[in-house]
């Protein structure tokens, strides 16, 4: 099975990505190693955000409580994601 890492990485001058070391290591990258790279740019919606806040204001204790749930129920998959 492979490891998936996500993480964000700087566009360098000369082209390159960089890759933090703790996912190198985590990954057990050496130089030539082949990856799989998936690339999306990362803005900020101030809009969305501000909705999205708003609907958790209207949420309940129990309903924060079974979405909490819900979350560690999905990281106890495992799809084999580095965490970081």
């Amino acid at each position: 099975m492979s490891k998936t890492a996500v993480f964000t990485a700087e566009f360098l001058n000369d082209g390159h990505l960089s890759i933090p070391e703790l996912a190198v290591r985590a990954l057990s990258l050496k130089k030539g190693s082949r990856v799989k790279a998936t690339i999306e740019t990362q803005q900020f919606d101030k809009a969305a955000f501000l909705k999205l806040a708003g609907i958790w204001r209207t949420k309940t204790e129990k309903e924060l409580e079974i979405f909490q749930d819900l979350l560690k129920d999905r990281d106890s998959f495992g799809r084999g994601e580095v965490k970081f």
